[in-house]
């Protein structure tokens, strides 16, 4: 699979008239990192993991507060009892959706649809934060937006979503 780039985020929100603010900066390789990047600047830092079942037939992108720590067994049981739930690994996350680690996000799904793909948002994120942040499918930029729009971009493109209570 063909990685997305930056162009066709822009393209994406233009379409569906969603406000946003982009910072640029070095390449980043970590929240840590793109951090100091966009220091001052009002959002959620998220972190996407994208998660597979035993077999890799099922896949989950999980959307979450970067400050969380996430509890694998927890959150196993509260996607169904998956059995050996575990992170993609990076030839496969780039094999199947053309992303790297560090710009995974729901901009990595533009003009795509897979029906074995499960999106789940964290409750307590949603909650506490009004703005979303990502890098666009590129490690030398930070978008800024509405939360509540990540919705609107992942229904676009024919995806459903589940908000999870990940405490």
């Amino acid at each position: 699979m063909e990685m997305k780039t930056f162009v066709d985020v822009e393209k994406l929100m233009t379409k569906l008239e969603i406000s946003y603010e982009i910072v640029n900066h070095p390449a980043s390789h970590s929240t840590e990192e793109s951090d100091r990047y966009i220091e001052g600047h009002e959002g959620c830092r998220s972190k996407t993991l994208v998660l597979v079942n035993k077999k890799s037939t099922e896949y989950y992108m999980v959307i979450m507060d970067d400050a969380k720590k996430i509890d694998m067994a927890l959150l196993a049981d509260l996607l169904g009892g998956v059995k050996r739930l575990h992170f993609m690994s990076e030839e496969r996350l780039q094999d199947v959706f053309g992303l790297t680690s560090g710009i995974v996000s729901q901009f990595g799904l533009i003009d795509t649809h897979y029906d074995n793909l499960h999106i789940y948002f964290d409750k307590k994120m949603l909650e506490e934060h009004k703005i979303q942040t990502y890098h666009p499918n590129d490690n030398t930029k930070t978008i800024f937006f509405p939360m509540e729009a990540c919705f609107k971009i992942l229904e676009a493109q024919g995806y459903s979503y589940e908000i999870l209570d990940l405490e």
